[in-house]
């Protein structure tokens, strides 16, 4: 969530561990009914839960979907199976621990100084995170998002970058793909996180697939209050160009209306050339010539980068 936060995207800052992290643990395991009382069950089920609402300060329940339900439901799916592969005892355990406590660590992120209710983290965490973890565990459902519609993990790359040691180009993202019955080899697309792109992606002979998506990019996750948290956001256009190897991203290129991250390349490890470890790079301008660029590592999943973007 720092990637669309107002202020600098540095992971130390005390409050997160502190504070911020007591206020979550405090609605999700200490009174969670009573804050969702507070909110209202009314609105708290028509704005964090169900589609009932379309305004850019109440239609939470979106994210809740695309990247709690669905992108941590096969994240969990994945790491179980991961975990299983290299003989871990009880994997789905492992994987539960593991998306259930970035999950927790994230709405501590997103709690961003604020006391009181917070039951957009009740939402995404029981409700959304614990009901992916629940879909994804039964084989008919991991079946349809690889068979039927192929989903995919599309995150960027994180880097802490120099001189300020702050976390950019991070994030999840996750694509969606479906064959038309008419023309497999031209399926309808979306890219979806703290992005909505909706486009069409064309699979060649050779595996390699090229797509085109636009739409639009959340740019700014402002709290309203001090006593409770109430996200509002904003949106600005968006489009990027993407490239893929069996589904495995290679390149992206995307484009956004936006202060900071107006373009944003990534080329993953091992993506055109072999190296080992896996050796990617990325690099971002923002509409002032401001830039980052940065290298990251197939082996840790991390990199670093240098640059004057704020």
């Amino acid at each position: 969530v720092l990637q669309i936060r107002a202020g600098a995207r540095d992971i130390t800052e005390k409050s997160y561990y502190t504070s911020d992290l007591k206020n979550v643990t405090n609605n999700l395991f200490v009174h969670p009914l009573r804050s969702i009382s507070e909110e209202g069950w009314t609105k708290f089920m028509s704005q964090e839960i169900l589609p009932g609402a379309y305004g850019t300060g109440d239609s939470r329940w979106g994210p809740n979907y695309t990247l709690h339900l669905l992108g941590g439901g096969m994240t969990y799916r994945a790491l179980w199976e991961w975990f299983d592969d290299h003989k871990l005892p009880v994997p789905w355990l492992w994987s539960a621990t593991t998306v259930l406590g970035y999950e927790l660590m994230n709405e501590a992120l997103e709690n961003k100084g604020a006391t009181g209710r917070n039951t957009d983290a009740i939402a995404d965490f029981w409700f959304f995170n614990v009901g992916g973890i629940v879909l994804f565990s039964f084989p008919s459902v991991s079946r349809f998002f690889s068979k039927t519609v192929i989903m995919s993990d599309w995150s960027l790359q994180p880097s802490f970058t120099y001189p300020r040691f702050d976390l950019h180009n991070h994030g999840q993202y996750f694509s969606f793909k479906y064959p038309l019955p008419f023309y497999e080899k031209l399926r309808l697309f979306s890219w979806l996180g703290m992005a909505q792109l909706f486009g069409l992606s064309y699979k060649m002979d050779s595996g390699y697939s090229v797509t085109a998506a636009g739409g639009t990019m959340d740019t700014r996750f402002v709290n309203e209050t001090g006593n409770s948290v109430h996200n509002s956001v904003q949106f600005r256009p968006s489009g990027a160009i993407f490239i893929d190897r069996n589904e495995s991203l290679l390149a992206s290129l995307q484009v956004s209306n936006i202060k900071d991250y107006f373009a944003l390349l990534n080329l993953y490890p091992n993506a055109f050339w072999k190296t080992n470890p896996g050796l990617g790079f990325w690099g971002v301008t923002d509409k002032e010539g401001h830039f980052i660029v940065g290298l990251s590592l197939s082996t840790i999943g991390l990199g670093a980068g240098f640059g004057s973007l704020k």
